[in-house]
Formats: structure tokens, C-alpha cells, sequence
């Protein structure tokens, strides 16, 4: 006979206190999101995507939740004005801009007329207002970044701004033949809006919105020691340029050679002392303190405040050589690709040289090489033809 058991009866067990039961009756509706730990952990991810556009994740939301909401195609955001700070610019913007570009294609394609001209005209001034909008609603979006980062407006959209100007005031002067890059006076006359265009923009864009000083553009202010550092960086520029400008001589004369063309003619020529006197003005002068103003102390400067000095300075090179390829007027798709291409091989070099003047040594540093640059070139075009043409 078996003994009794003294032991007690076993009990049911008794369920994890990190599970639980829920009991919902047949007729209730479907509970409602839960969040899990792993829902926790990516908080701080899902509150990202929500900064970025993505779904809600405010109080009350769920990770799924924004998950579920889709932003909307690539790029949509571009053609919203939803949470934008100055909506009305934004548009305006995109109207003028895109409206003037159709208008100036389809006016291009009619027969010449007064009316036609006047048609392109209100094609450059929409363009360039629209430009000038996009550049003040950049502005306006970059108020409230912290201090060390750029408050501007893209140096890309300001030159868009500044061929408009140029190319509306050259073509209001079209009639009376002043402005003729053929010859001397025309060519200087032409270099000066070009210029003053860049010195209006700057000005309005750049110093006027207050995103810059002068000072923070490298120029020069008054203080003792200043007339040494500038003569100190005036005499920098021009001894580095000497050496960079007859190597860069020879690049040219090789590439050209296995290219087999020639560098486009940029400069007009003279009959005269006086006509000599006009184009050395404008491309040993104007054009260097006119580009280096926008290029160098605009353009590298505002890069410069988001990007590495390294980084900046081959954007704002590269900027500036693509630039002047505007300068190409070819008889043939090969020989305009020849000559676009010798043009960045010679210009985009000097375009980093100048640039690290500029870091260096101020604006007067990058001014004083490229009107040594334009200066040597000069005096060998006088010696004989096949230089590589001015910047």
C-alpha cells in the first residue's frame, strides 16, 4: 500500500508578469496601434523622417504610423509651396523664371522685327526677375541658420541674375553700335556692364541683405598695417601668376597641338594707340577686379562658409572656368568642343590659383595675379597671334 502524498496539490501556473491577456468581447472594435520596444529605439529616426517630410510622428503616433505615410514622389517637395517662408517668392520664382526662358525660346524662332526685339526684351526682364526672386527667397529661407553657415543666395542663381542685367542693358545699347566686342571701345564698353552687373548684384545680394561685409569678401579696411598687407598681397599675386602663366603657356600650346585647334579670339585688335589703350583697360583692368569681385571674393567666400576650403575652391574654379566658355564662337561642333575643352584645361588651373591667392593673401592678392595673367598675355599678342586669350 502506497504511503499518502504530504505534498500539496499542484497549482496552476502562474503566468510572466511581462505577458498579459487580452479578453475583448466578440462585438468590440479592432485595438488600436502598440507600440513595442523596438518602437521606442527608433524614435529618434522616426522623428528625423518627420523633420524631412516624412510621416506624423507627433505626440499620439506611432512609428508604423509614419511609416504609412508616404512623403510623395522624388523631388515633389520642389513644386510645393507647403511650410515654405515666403511662398509668394518661391512662386514667383518659378513663373518668371520658367515663363521667361519659354518666352525668349519661342520669340528666338520668329523672323526679326521691332516687335520681336521688344518680346525678347520682356523675356530677359521676366528671366531676370524671376531670378532675382529665387535669389531673395534663398534669403528669406537661410535667415535663421546659425552664424558660422552662409545666410545668402546661391552664387549660381546671382550670375543668373547678372547675365540678365548685362545682356539687357547691352541689347538696349544694341542700336547705337557702343556696344560692339569687335572693336576696342565696344569691348571695354562691354566689360564695364558686365562689371558693374557684378558689383550691382553683390552689393544687393550679398552685402545689402547683409549675409556679407566687404571686409568678409576680403577687400581691404582701414587700420594701421593695412597698406602693408595690401602691398604684401598685390606683390604675392603678381609673383606667383608670373611663373603659373608661362607653364600654363605650354600647356596650352600641347593641348592645343593634340587637339588641333586654336584658342578662340577673345580679345579684338587694334589699329591704333588709343584703341591699344581701351583693351588693355578692359582686360588687364575690368575684367579682372569685375570677376574677382563676383568669383573670388563672392562665389569662393559663400562656398567657403559650408564647405572645406578645398572644397570651395574647386567649385568656385570650376564655376569660373565653365564660365568662359561662353567665349566660344566655333564654326563646328568639333572645333567649338576642341576649343571648350582647351579653355577649361588652361582656365580651370588658373581658376585654383587665383583661389588660393585669395585664401592667402585677400581679394587684392587675386585681383594683382589676374591682371598679371591678362597683362602677359597682352604683351605676347603683340609679339605675335595664337595666345590662349584673356580671362
Amino acid at each position: 500500500m502506497t504511503p499518502p502524498d504530504d505534498r500539496p496539490p499542484p497549482q496552476p501556473a502562474v503566468p510572466d508578469a511581462s505577458w498579459k491577456v487580452l479578453n475583448l468581447p466578440v462585438d468590440a472594435p479592432p485595438p488600436g496601434v502598440f507600440r513595442t520596444d523596438e518602437d521606442a529605439e527608433d524614435d529618434d529616426a522616426d522623428r528625423y523622417d518627420g523633420e524631412d517630410g516624412g510621416g506624423d510622428t507627433s505626440a499620439g503616433g506611432s512609428a508604423v504610423e509614419s511609416r504609412e505615410s508616404p512623403a510623395g514622389p522624388p523631388g515633389g517637395r520642389t513644386f510645393s509651396l507647403e511650410g515654405r517662408p515666403a511662398p509668394a517668392l518661391y512662386l514667383i520664382a518659378w513663373l518668371f523664371s520658367v515663363g521667361g526662358v519659354a518666352a525668349l525660346f519661342v520669340t528666338s524662332q520668329a523672323a526679326p522685327s521691332f516687335a520681336r526685339s521688344l518680346a525678347v526684351i520682356a523675356a530677359i526682364v521676366a528671366i531676370g526677375l524671376g531670378l532675382s526672386a529665387g535669389a531673395g527667397y534663398q534669403i528669406v529661407a537661410r535667415r535663421d541658420r546659425d552664424a558660422p553657415w552662409y545666410h545668402g543666395p546661391s552664387p549660381l542663381l546671382v550670375f543668373g541674375v547678372v547675365l540678365a542685367i548685362s545682356t539687357l542693358v547691352s541689347g538696349l545699347l544694341a542700336p547705337t553700335g557702343l556696344v560692339d566686342g569687335a572693336e576696342p571701345f565696344g569691348f571695354l564698353l562691354g566689360l564695364f556692364i558686365v562689371a558693374g552687373a557684378y558689383l550691382v548684384t553683390v552689393w544687393l545680394f550679398a552685402v545689402r541683405s547683409g549675409a556679407f561685409t566687404w571686409a568678409d569678401m576680403g577687400w581691404p579696411t582701414e587700420g594701421s598695417g593695412r597698406l602693408r598687407e595690401a602691398l604684401r598681397g598685390i606683390g604675392s599675386g603678381a609673383l606667383v601668376m608670373i611663373p603659373v602663366t608661362f607653364g600654363m603657356l605650354v600647356v596650352a600650346g600641347i593641348t592645343a597641338a593634340v587637339l588641333d585647334v586654336q584658342a578662340p579670339a577673345v580679345v579684338p585688335s587694334a589699329s591704333t594707340s588709343v584703341e591699344a589703350l581701351f583693351i588693355a583697360l578692359a582686360a588687364a583692368v575690368v575684367a579682372p577686379v569685375g570677376e574677382e569681385l563676383f568669383f573670388r571674393g563672392f562665389a569662393l567666400t559663400a562656398w567657403a562658409r559650408d564647405l572645406p576650403d578645398r572644397s570651395a575652391l574647386m567649385r568656385s574654379a570650376a564655376f569660373f572656368a565653365l564660365v568662359h566658355i561662353a567665349n566660344i564662337n566655333a564654326a563646328s561642333f568639333r572645333e567649338g568642343a576642341s576649343q571648350a575643352l582647351l579653355q577649361i584645361v588652361v582656365i580651370l588651373p588658373i581658376g585654383v590659383v587665383l583661389g588660393w591667392l585669395f585664401l592667402r593673401f585677400g581679394i587684392l592678392a587675386s585681383i594683382a595675379g589676374h591682371i598679371t595673367y591678362n597683362g602677359l598675355l597682352l604683351l605676347l599678342l603683340l609679339v605675335g597671334p595664337g595666345s590662349t586669350g584673356a580671362t
